[in-house]
């Protein structure tokens, strides 16, 4: 028997709400009944387990409300498959460092997702924001983006002036595969790969092709990824429970995975867990 701890599997993308909370930040649960229900880490544990995930990172599903980030750090504390917290904050506000500031005492708290204000093309203008960007800078937080193609040159942009700051594109960069625009996805695209501090979250691929939930339907953009930024620059992400309405966790796991072969097992292990662990610092902890 080998002495070799076993990889990390790694989830990088999950949101949790309870309804009884979360009045206020859920309109756009309305036209998707489906979901419109308490998500909370008990009913995502089975599906952890029945696909091997080790531990998950939450990511905010309310940008801007200082309860609910302290409350997703509460849950980290509280399970221990739960291995960090993005939370939401908008880079402009003027208690930005206030809020982070009390976000830091927990161990969990590993960066930020939101836009910033505006219009892309005036992002690296606005000295508001730039001066949120510093203060993630100084505190070594990431940034996690979630844009779409036509986003991607300003966030170039961001990147090489913030050469310091870890930026995630998350969702694959939100690829247009129902639209037939892959082609301008691609070419806004490869250019980021150019930035050593930009990561692409390799998450929620089944809610851009939806019906069509195949491996052969997946590739394509899987392969572009991984050509362009290669695996350790991945995070796979289920962006689950919003991914069930194009397919359960154990289906996007899998569909995921296969669309991204072959991989080494050591390219298999960074793309599933081990860049997670590097780039949002998710250590192991206890499974219960």
């Amino acid at each position: 028997m080998s002495d070799k701890p076993k990889t990390l599997v790694i989830d990088t993308h999950l949101h949790f709400w309870d309804l009884a909370t979360y009045k206020g930040h859920d309109d756009w649960l309305q036209g998707t009944p489906s979901i419109n229900r308490n998500f909370l880490p008990p009913d995502l544990k089975p599906h952890m387990d029945a696909c091997g995930v080790d531990q998950a990172v939450i990511v905010e599903a309310a940008r801007n409300s200082h309860a609910l980030n302290l409350w997703w750090l509460e849950l980290a504390a509280r399970y221990g498959y739960i291995g960090a917290v993005v939370a939401g904050c908008a880079l402009e506000q003027d208690n930005l460092s206030a809020w982070l500031d009390e976000y830091a005492q927990s161990p969990y708290f590993v960066g930020v997702r939101t836009s910033p204000a505006g219009p892309s093309d005036g992002w690296t203008e606005n000295k508001l924001t730039e001066r949120g960007l510093r203060e993630l800078m100084r505190r070594d937080l990431s940034l996690d983006l979630l844009v779409n193609y036509d986003a991607f040159p300003v966030v170039g942009r961001l990147a090489a002036q913030h050469p310091s700051l870890r930026i995630i594109v998350d969702h694959c960069g939100n690829p247009p595969d129902r639209e037939g625009k892959l082609d301008l996805w691609r070419a806004n695209l490869a250019p980021l790969a150019a930035h050593p501090n930009i990561v692409v979250k390799y998450s929620s691929l089944l809610l851009y092709t939806y019906p069509d939930i195949s491996v052969a339907r997946l590739r394509p953009v899987a392969e572009f990824l991984i050509e362009k930024f290669g695996v350790d620059r991945l995070l796979w992400g289920s962006n689950w429970p919003v991914e069930l309405l194009g397919g359960t966790y154990e289906e996007a796991f899998h569909t995921m995975r296969g669309a991204a072969e072959p991989l080494t097992a050591e390219e298999r292990a960074a793309l599933f867990g081990g860049n997670a662990a590097r780039f949002y610092r998710v250590q192991r902890r206890r499974s219960s």
